[in-house]
């Protein structure tokens, strides 16, 4: 007797999307100047990883907020570029045309020089702004950032681009000016809503026990490692956030064979799943798990699954192929309070 799961199913069953609101910002009181900043993809544009076009040319506006003293000291001019972490998704960022945006360690000497000191000349490749007197906000205008990310990118549902600034500015009023490039971590949040969505699928060969039909019940509990299927078989998940994971049987955990009745004990073989670092023998075994993002390139989502043999063929009613079919559902979810790292379990 040989036991197959007929399908494995892996099924994505909803998605759902993200519109993270930004935090509110009030300016730092500060003896030097400074800025900080934050840029909001209109709700209307989403960003979904798996569609082969990626979220092309959204325009981001990017509001600056400038430090102010006390009393009278505020920060006057500031010129900036947008610095990405190494840990950061690929992305690019243009503003008046020209890419603001560099990796880690290769912004090629910018911020070079404010607008009062050069007329504006060399501006290419950095941001430059005059928040004006005093007497003028605190805030600046939208200076609308033209944001493509590709197809692929492993942004993480529910949660904003985090990018830093380096900026140089002035102050005025007695606010001290900024002459050396100036980092201001995590300055830049862009509230791209991402899609929660998941691709799975099964990697492996058939849980197959082999011939069974002379293996006593004795003899398989003896020997459970002869009677478990192959470690190499696994459950991949690509997702952009959680996800939650549904297992069921389509015989609760027993082999039959075709025109078999569940209900006698000589027509079916008991067997049990190892899934999630759990080992299921019923359908109301397993319930409902949470797994942490998998991510974009799937390395945390690889899921093995084994069966194990629970009993022998020699005493069942003899047949060609004693068979099963778990099904096995990927449902992406909006957010998590408990997730856990399932790969490898």
């Amino acid at each position: 007797m040989r036991f197959r799961t007929a399908g494995l199913v892996a099924l994505a069953l909803a998605s759902a999307i993200i519109a993270a609101q930004p935090a509110a910002a009030q300016s730092q009181i500060s003896s030097v100047c400074g800025v900080t900043g934050s840029a909001t993809a209109p709700a209307s544009i989403t960003y979904d990883p798996f569609s082969p076009g990626g979220l092309s040319e959204a325009t981001v506006p990017l509001i600056l907020r400038r430090n102010r003293g006390l009393i009278l000291g505020r920060t006057r001019e500031v010129s900036l570029v947008i610095v990405s972490p190494t840990t950061a998704p690929a992305m690019n960022v243009t503003y008046d045309g020209y890419s603001v945006i560099y990796r880690e360690g290769a912004t090629a000497g910018r911020p070079r020089a404010l607008n009062s000191k050069d007329n504006g000349a060399g501006a290419a490749g950095e941001i430059r702004y005059d928040f004006g007197s005093l007497l003028q906000a605190d805030t600046s205008t939208p200076l609308n950032l033209r944001v493509t990310v590709p197809p692929g990118t492993d942004l993480s549902a529910g949660e904003p681009i985090v990018l830093d600034l380096l900026y140089i500015c002035s102050g005025e009023n007695g606010m001290a000016s900024v002459s050396v490039p100036t980092r201001e971590t995590g300055a830049i949040r862009i509230n791209v809503n991402t899609v929660s969505a998941l691709q799975a699928y099964y990697a492996g060969s058939p849980l197959d026990f082999g011939e069974i039909g002379d293996a006593t019940t004795t003899a398989v509990l003896a020997a459970p490692d002869r009677y478990t299927t192959s470690a190499s078989n696994s459950l991949r998940v690509r997702s952009s956030g959680p996800f939650e994971v549904r297992m069921r049987s389509q015989n609760d955990f027993k082999l039959t064979y075709p025109g078999g009745s569940l209900s006698n004990s000589a027509q079916t073989i008991k067997y049990s799943a190892r899934f999630l670092g759990q080992e299921v023998t019923s359908n109301s075994g397993f319930g409902t798990r949470t797994c942490a993002r998998a991510g974009m390139d799937g390395s945390a989502g690889v899921l093995p699954l084994r069966a194990t043999l629970k009993e022998g063929g020699s005493a069942k009613t003899p047949a060609t192929n004693y068979s099963d079919i778990i099904s096995i559902t990927f449902t992406p979810v909006v957010t998590a309070s408990s997730a856990t790292s399932c790969a490898g379990l």
